[in-house]
């Protein structure tokens, strides 16, 4: 009866507002909307402090793509265009072959006849 739970490091939106430099309202909306992890207690958003430095890591690894080569964002270009298209998406116009690009040209009229 006497057990106790782990002290597990959690910060309100306060703090959390602090560290990203971003206003508190924005990180109480970010968590109404789920795009930062947060549990809701009572009417307060707490946030845990590592989950929090996990979230920040992993936004600036995808930052990090915008400074890759062509060549790497063309082959991610790909990747995802498959799997667009996998999963009943659309292929982008960007990865798509010659022939797709002239008949899309061709329907909007880009085209000259030939």
């Amino acid at each position: 009866m006497g057990e106790t739970l782990p002290a597990i490091a959690r910060v309100d939106a306060g703090e959390v507002a602090a560290m990203l430099g971003v206003p508190k309202r924005t990180i109480q909306t970010m968590a109404q909307r789920g795009e930062i992890p947060a549990a809701k207690v009572g009417r307060r958003w707490t946030f845990s402090r590592a989950r929090i430095q996990d979230w920040i890591t992993e936004r600036e690894n995808k930052n990090l793509c915008r400074s890759l080569p062509k060549s790497e964002i063309k082959h991610k270009r790909q990747k995802t265009a498959s799997f667009a298209e996998k999963f009943g998406g659309q292929k982008l116009l960007s990865v798509a072959s010659a022939t797709e690009r002239a008949y899309a040209q061709l329907m909007h009229g880009k085209l000259k006849d030939a």
